[in-house]
């Protein structure tokens, strides 16, 4: 899948334009898409996947060919953002005579990330010889053992799509192939936690199919799209672009058990269908993305499918500007109402030659239509291949672009776009009383409150879910209250308990939460990992609070401004033993888990690791207010919330001001707040 006719061609399409362009220049970032300059191998690099572990970690991933015309050498290819830079990533070396290429991406953490993709003989082919799956660690990649088919005429594998819940449930997608490269069948490989295995997928009944996407709500709940029918997949094209004549798209529903087919849009012969891209926002909210195909297998049309929970319908007349050819090899979804699509309109040429033109489209999504955003196309040639995004942070875009030509090379370069969410419309704020009464501002939706009821103990605390849609009180008997689209995984109300609860933290994937009593004793519940307590040591002073890192470790925070670390969640340093102008109150935690900040009830911020100071109410000149008790981070980590008991509300860094409640007579002091 190197050398194709596909990339060939395009010596001959670059050549002939006479093209001289600079794909790393750009202006700054704003609300809208912008070029980040992303550096390359020297060779030609073609992004393929993406995935954002959170504003300071995003990973690029594809394939990167030496002396592409004749018969070179292929490297897989990894990018990574850290928050403001693109950075080259060094490759684990491969097998002895084997070249590589990633196809695609997911992240559970900052410090785990998969990437999938295949093997390819130095036979000069190009062909696929066996399945390539790649481990990130938070420092760098290694190559974990993968099964590769062995049905009798399956000569090699690829892996073209990966998604994962946890640490210990990922699922692979991708085919098996002949002599040729040609697809055969799909494959899909399942990570246990320990192992890669292959799992029989769903019998479509056509000759040929494979797969090339796949997206998990939870461990019973995946989707798998692809392409099956009288026809293989033209091996000479990059995986983006279809090439199978008379296929129609392919889906496929993973229940925790078993692979079955799900009914989707059918194109009338000789017309057909092909997906590549699904993303989903919750159990009855997906999308999958691709082409309608003409006579002869190339992309006539954007194809699109929205799942509502019932059935798969087709949602391509909604969208604009995909006709006469256009494809839409990817789409990413932060929210019900804000998803993003991306890929390349033609003339595609048949995959090369003079005629094989595409330019990058960015559609967007807002709940209701689907409509074209401004994107700087800066040649001639070039292709969107995959979209992610960062809840209120950003997305990023990817592919390549043909910017100049030496000799055999075509000059097929990184192309990255990003977009930055404006904060004052992405940013929100929920704040708790002791009442169970809840506020919410700016994006957060109310949704739901204990206001008004019998409470056996006060609210004590809040968590939101990672989409923004829901959120959890907790009450200092244990008691737990979900609303929105946060559910329900347990409590320790109605039990004894040795020490007042005093906070909530969720999982980062929302699936489960930590509660945690003022005697260091902490309580977990659905995916949330039990990794330590202080409960039955002695403290020098209550704890107060807790927060969660990027994965299953937490840290406690005392009133004394000592801090317990568990799991992964490393030590920075602390306030322990050391003279306070007033007691810790609570403490929040960076994106990627390598930083806090600990709060003081006077407002006072004291930060460390990668968490950044961006202000303090002493460093206002502000005294004498009522505590303050809470703190909440922006999605990016460069600001923060304060809270107080009053209804103050204070905003540092990137945070917005969105609201407060000071001297609107509240019923109850306010004890918890939450950001999205």
């Amino acid at each position: 899948m190197a050398r194709l006719a596909f990339v060939a061609a395009l010596t001959m399409t670059v050549l002939g334009t006479g093209l001289v362009l600079d794909a790393t220049t750009g202006g700054a970032a704003t609300a809208g898409w912008y070029i980040a300059p992303a550096p390359g191998t020297g060779a030609d690099d073609i992004v393929l996947g993406s995935s954002c572990a959170n504003a300071q970690l995003c990973l690029a991933v594809g394939i990167s060919i030496e002396n592409i015309t004749a018969d070179g050498t292929d490297a897989p290819l990894a990018e990574s953002w850290n928050g403001s830079s693109w950075n080259l990533d060094a490759q684990p070396v491969l097998p002895a005579g084997d070249g590589g290429g990633l196809f695609d991406v997911a992240c559970v953490s900052g410090s785990d990330c998969w990437a999938v993709g295949a093997l390819i003989g130095a036979a000069g082919n190009g062909n696929p010889t066996a399945t390539l799956i790649e481990n990130w660690n938070g420092t760098s990649w290694s190559i974990v053992p993968s099964p590769t088919p062995t049905d009798p005429g399956v000569v090699g594998a690829a892996l073209q799509g990966i998604s994962c819940v946890s640490v210990s449930d990922c699922v692979a997608v991708g085919f098996s192939s002949d002599s040729t490269g040609a697809n055969l069948h799909a494959v899909i490989e399942q990570w246990n936690g320990s192992a890669w295995t292959l799992v029989p997928g769903a019998d479509t009944g056509q000759t040929f199919d494979q797969l090339s996407g796949v997206d998990c709500v939870s461990s019973t709940d995946c989707w798998a799209v692809g392409n099956a029918g009288p026809a293989q997949q033209d091996p000479n094209f990059l995986p983006i672009f279809p090439g199978a004549a008379g296929d129609q798209g392919l889906i496929e529903h993973w229940d925790g058990s078993s692979w079955s087919l799900v009914p989707s849009t059918t194109e009338p012969s000789p017309s057909g269908g092909f997906l590549y891209g699904v993303t989903c926002v919750d159990a009855a909210d997906c999308w999958a993305s691709g082409a309608t195909t003409d006579s002869s297998g190339m992309a006539s049309g954007f194809l699109l499918q929205h799942w509502n929970g019932t059935t798969w319908i087709d949602m391509s007349a909604s969208v604009p500007g995909g006709s006469p050819s256009g494809i839409l090899n990817s789409v990413s979804c932060v929210s019900s109402v804000q998803c993003w699509a991306v890929g390349s309109l033609g003339p595609f040429g048949g995959g090369g030659g003079g005629n094989f033109r595409p330019q990058p489209i960015i559609e967007s999504w807002n709940g209701s239509a689907w409509s074209i955003e401004p994107s700087p196309n800066v040649a001639a040639l070039s292709f969107l291949d995959t979209v992610t995004c960062v809840r209120a942070v950003m997305c990023l875009a990817a592919g390549s672009v043909a910017t100049e030509t030496q000799g055999n090379d075509p000059g097929l370069r990184v192309l990255a776009e990003q977009m930055t969410f404006p904060p004052a419309q992405s940013q929100g704020l929920a704040l708790s009383a002791r009442d169970g009464g809840v506020f919410a501002y700016g994006a957060s939706p109310f949704v739901g409150s204990m206001g008004g009821r019998h409470l056996n103990a006060p609210v004590v605390g809040m968590a939101e879910t990672p989409d923004g849609g829901g959120y959890w009180l907790v009450a200092a008997d244990g008691g737990v209250f979900n609303f929105g689209d946060a559910t329900f995984y347990g409590s320790i109300g109605g039990h004894h308990l040795n020490a007042p609860v005093v906070g909530i933290a969720s999982t980062p994937d929302g699936r489960g939460y930590w509660l945690v009593a003022a005697d260091g004793g902490v309580f977990n519940f659905g995916d949330a990992d039990f990794v330590g307590s202080m409960g039955g040591t002695h403290l020098n002073a209550p704890v107060v609070g807790m927060a969660a890192s990027d994965t299953q470790g937490y840290w406690l925070a005392a009133a004394d401004g000592g801090v317990f670390n568990f799991g992964d969640a490393p030590f920075i340093g602390s306030l322990g033993g050391h003279r306070l102008n007033a007691p810790v109150t609570a403490i929040a935690s960076t994106p990627n888990g390598q930083g806090y900040w600990l709060l003081g009830s006077d407002g006072g911020i004291f930060n460390y690791g990668n968490a950044g100071f961006f202000g303090s109410v002493p460093g206002q000149g502000i005294v004498g207010q009522p505590p303050i008790v809470g703190i909440s981070r922006t999605p990016s980590g460069s600001g923060y919330w304060l809270v107080g008991t009053g209804g103050a509300v204070y905003s540092y860094g990137d945070a917005s001001f969105l609201g407060a409640l000071s001297g609107d007579g509240l019923v109850a002091p306010l004890s918890g707040i939450a950001a999205s």
